[in-house]
């Protein structure tokens, strides 16, 4: 065994030095808010029920929207779908007339449907 593989054994990242490399960004980094465009107003004050689900889907957490006015067709609901993903950044989907969208964010989801001009109201337990 020669000396250099006996410093290898040591540490892999013994040689490695961080001069000149930033500093680690603060650990209490806080979301970042959710935006919408001012002039988007898509609801006219309608009551949206927005629940947390986790029966019968694995185990998995969906936060489901419900209640959608019929003025909003399924090319704006569609529109809208995809807005709400990439804002909170999650999966979804149109089940029917509910939006399920992937995680637990009721709260993101009760924001954003606020200030597009729904009433939200986060139902359920």
């Amino acid at each position: 065994m020669s000396a250099e593989d006996e410093n290898f054994a040591d540490s892999p990242f013994s040689f490695l030095n961080a001069q000149g490399l930033p500093d680690a960004p603060p650990q209490n980094i806080q979301a970042k808010e959710i935006k919408i465009k001012k002039d988007v107003c898509l609801g006219r004050g309608e009551r949206l029920e927005i629940r947390r689900e986790k029966s019968g889907r694995g185990g998995k957490t969906v936060t489901t929207i419900q209640g959608f006015p019929t003025h909003l067709g399924p090319a704006q609901k569609a529109k809208t779908l995809k807005t709400l993903k990439t804002t909170l950044g999650t999966g979804g989907t149109w089940n029917k007339n509910t939006m399920e969208l992937q995680g637990d964010r009721r709260d993101d989801v009760y924001h954003w449907l606020k200030q597009a001009g729904f009433s939200p109201v986060l139902a359920g337990g």
